[in-house]
């Protein structure tokens, strides 16, 4: 019986002890990965040397945190704190690592392979670093990863084309890197995937229809690749995408939205800067959450649909630089959330409605070089106290510009009316848009002298008033609007060439901003002496 008693006690001792010496040579292991990625870094005062010491245990390490249980490495934590060095292969030891953030920082070289081993691995994210080389294939075949975020570095090669399996991925951000290849078809496998970002790379072929199986995506951004082919109708059928930006590709063929119903949260869609043909669907009202809709820059052709004015919570709109034609749609002016609405370089042709006025919230209202837009501007547009830019140059409006323009217009930057068949005179009230920093009249009919208030205008940069019909205020001899002009100190380019101001240049030309660069007073008879004082415009 004694015997047998003294037999448990042995074996309980042997296997306590074993047990501690594992335990011991595991932890002797995570320490010694821990100082091997040491010895490899600089950190700002060298804080990592000093509190990274043999005297203290591993895990009161700053960035360092360890399992309660098994005092092992789960997470190694160093953001923002200007390391710099290459990452150790060692890392690769740590073997119950889960979480490794090394964000912002200037790490350089490869990524170790190995980290793509590690098979408790859920984190990684070295985002906006210098690393280079490739992606560890083994990172796209890794069954429990949730979020690869290697962002901002310089990682080329091939996306990795074989069978993706990341059940658990969530996260994949790879923007602003050099990767090349394709997305695979088996990207449609990493079926939990929420944020997927390849922008700013070198991704080429089709976007696979299989992208429609990612159930749970609600942000997807491949902008500036090289992508071809249509973009696929499965995309729409994401009742969780929010974002949606593929600008900056060469993608064709036309936009379709699918048939039926579509249930729609997304909020956020760009194809700009691509080849998309076609017209504007006309289920585009099925997208009732949008909020920004990027279609310019491509070669859509039609009208604007009639019913756009569908998409009520639209505050972003953005169709210009296509082929499309038709007159403005009446019902845009029921889109009472719109901030921007840019339909400059289209065919579009007719009268600007008055229901554009009630666009109470408006920002930017850009119609330039559609060259048909006729008759007036609708006077309730210059009182839409938001506006930043105001622009329909180039096209075939008339009548006179509102004597109120610039009361209500206190946060207006740009003032575009140039190449139209406008007439009247320069507004005095343009001076109550103190905030103005380009103002282009050129090339129109307007008459009358130009204002002596102009130099109230303090942010003034670009005064384009040239090819009109405007003169010299009666009875005077010298070209008073330049005393005024003296106060625009921010002046780049005056020109009022192209008149018949019928004048003569005053002293205060001297007294001009040094900033200006380009002076134009061509074919405005001008008459008398060159002031001597011009010398001083030292910006010319």
């Amino acid at each position: 019986m004694e015997k047998h008693i003294f037999l448990l006690i042995l074996l309980f001792l042997i296997q306590y002890y074993s047990i501690n010496i594992s335990l011991a040579s595991s932890n002797e292991t995570d320490q010694q990965a821990l100082i091997a990625f040491r010895n490899l870094i600089t950190s700002p005062s060298h804080f990592l040397v000093d509190n990274w010491t043999k005297n203290t245990s591993f895990c009161s390490w700053f960035g360092v945190t360890c399992s309660s249980k098994r005092q092992r490495v789960v997470a190694l934590t160093l953001p923002n704190l200007n390391l710099q060095g290459t990452l150790s292969p060692s890392l690769t030891n740590l073997l119950f690592l889960s979480v490794l953030n090394l964000r912002n920082n200037n790490f350089h070289g490869d990524i170790p392979y190995g980290l793509g081993h590690l098979p408790r691995l859920r984190v990684i994210d070295i985002l906006n670093n210098q690393l280079q080389g490739s992606i560890p294939t083994s990172l796209f075949q890794h069954q429990r990863i949730q979020i690869i975020s290697l962002a901002y570095n310089k990682l080329s090669g091939e996306m990795w084309k074989g069978p993706w399996y990341v059940p658990e991925l969530r996260v994949l951000n790879l923007r602003n890197n050099s990767l090349t290849g394709i997305i695979p078809p088996s990207v449609g496998n990493a079926t939990k995937l929420m944020n997927f970002s390849l922008s700013g790379n070198r991704i080429t072929s089709n976007i696979p229809k299989e992208i429609g199986n990612l159930s749970q995506l609600a942000f997807l951004d491949l902008h500036d690749n090289q992508l071809t082919g249509s973009i696929p109708v499965t995309l729409f059928n994401i009742s969780s995408l929010l974002v949606v930006s593929l600008r900056i590709n060469s993608l064709s063929g036309p936009l379709l939205l699918g048939e039926g119903n579509i249930v729609s949260n997304m909020m956020f869609l760009s194809i700009s800067h691509n080849q998309i043909s076609g017209p504007i669907p006309k289920n585009i009202c099925q997208l009732t959450k949008l909020k920004v809709l990027s279609i310019s820059f491509n070669k859509i052709t039609g009208d604007i649909p009639r019913n756009i004015g569908c998409l009520s919570k639209l505050e972003e709109l953005y169709i210009g630089d296509n082929p499309i034609k038709g007159t403005i749609p009446t019902s845009i002016g029921n889109i009472s959330t719109l901030r921007k609405l840019y339909c400059g370089n289209n065919r579009i042709v007719g009268q600007i409605p008055l229901e554009l006025g009630k666009l109470s919230n408006l920002r930017q209202l850009s119609f330039e070089q559609n060259y048909n837009l006729t008759g007036q501007i609708p006077e309730a547009i210059f009182n839409i106290s938001s506006l930043e830019i105001i622009d329909f140059s180039s096209n075939n409006l008339s009548g006179r510009i509102p004597t109120t323009t610039g009361i209500h217009l206190p946060n207006l930057e740009g003032l575009f009316l140039g190449s139209n068949q406008l007439e009247g005179e320069i507004p005095l009230f343009i001076t109550n848009a103190s905030k103005l920093e380009i103002l282009a009249l050129a090339n129109n009919f307007l008459t009358g002298s130009i204002p002596t208030n102009l130099g109230n205008l303090r942010e003034l940069r670009y005064l384009f008033i040239h090819t009109n019909q405007l003169n010299n205020e009666p009875r005077e001899h010298e070209l008073r609007f330049f005393d005024s002009l003296v106060d625009c100190r921010m002046l780049r380019y005056l020109q009022v060439g192209s008149n018949p101001l019928n004048g003569v240049l005053p002293n205060s030309i001297g007294n001009l901003s040094s900033t200006i660069e380009n002076f134009n007073i061509a074919d405005a008879h001008i008459n008398g002496f060159i002031p001597t004082g011009i010398v001083n415009m030292s910006g010319l």
